[in-house]
């Protein structure tokens, strides 16, 4: 009976044990995905970026810790002035926390197309002696996460804004590009229609579709 008594003890405590690193888990991605919202400059998103990597260190097993932080710096990335000296490195950590992701949760739409996305900044240093190379490899890692979800507006809106670089280089018709960012949106509020609260799975990217689709009027 003791046995018994002890070994219910043990399962409270490690039910409330459990239970509290949840809700801090929760409180604190909360509290950076709030600042990824508000974040301005290139250091913002840095900061935003360490604060998701803290994260990521005290719960090894979710993915999206490390997802935000590479979204976050491949942001910064995309914002920041200045070269390849500058915008490089950032590309490159985001790479290590998408590789940490990746490890934790394969094959996932969301991790490839943040894997697709970060090529396309990498594109966007140096179009004129990266594009050859990076342009192949954005398409195909953007097609493969359409492939995992067709469902996903994030995916479909990139490889959407590929498709009407790819048009404009080659002299062809936005009608491919424009169908996909109009696709992208109509995902994008089937999404809003559908998230359930409590949620920190990815929603971001409606304003980057409304704003390539400017490119199709």
């Amino acid at each position: 009976m003791k046995k018994y008594s002890l070994a219910i003890i043990v399962m409270m405590l490690i039910s409330l044990m459990t239970k509290a690193s949840n809700e801090a888990y929760e409180k604190a991605m909360l509290k950076e995905l709030q600042n990824m919202k508000t974040a301005v400059s290139p250091e913002d998103l840095k900061k935003v970026a360490n604060g998701f990597a803290r994260i990521a260190q005290t719960m090894p097993e979710e993915w999206l810790p490390e997802y935000y932080a590479a979204l976050a710096l491949a942001n910064a990335g995309f914002r920041s002035e200045g070269g390849a000296n500058v915008k490089d490195p950032l590309f490159d950590q985001a790479k290590k926390h998408v590789d940490k992701a990746v490890k934790i949760s394969s094959n996932n739409s969301e991790i490839v197309a943040l894997q697709g996305f970060i090529t396309m900044g990498e594109l966007a240093v140096d179009p004129g002696s990266r594009g050859q190379h990076l342009s192949g490899l954005a398409m195909q890692t953007f097609g493969k996460a359409v492939e995992l979800n067709r469902q996903n507006p994030r995916a479909i809106m990139m490889l959407g804004q590929m498709e009407l670089g790819m048009a404009q280089f080659f002299g062809q018709g936005p009608e491919k590009g424009c169908g996909l960012i109009n696709a992208s949106l109509e995902l994008f509020e089937k999404e809003a229609d559908t998230k359930e609260d409590g949620t920190f799975l990815p929603t971001w990217g409606k304003e980057m579709a409304l704003q390539i689709k400017q490119n199709c009027q």
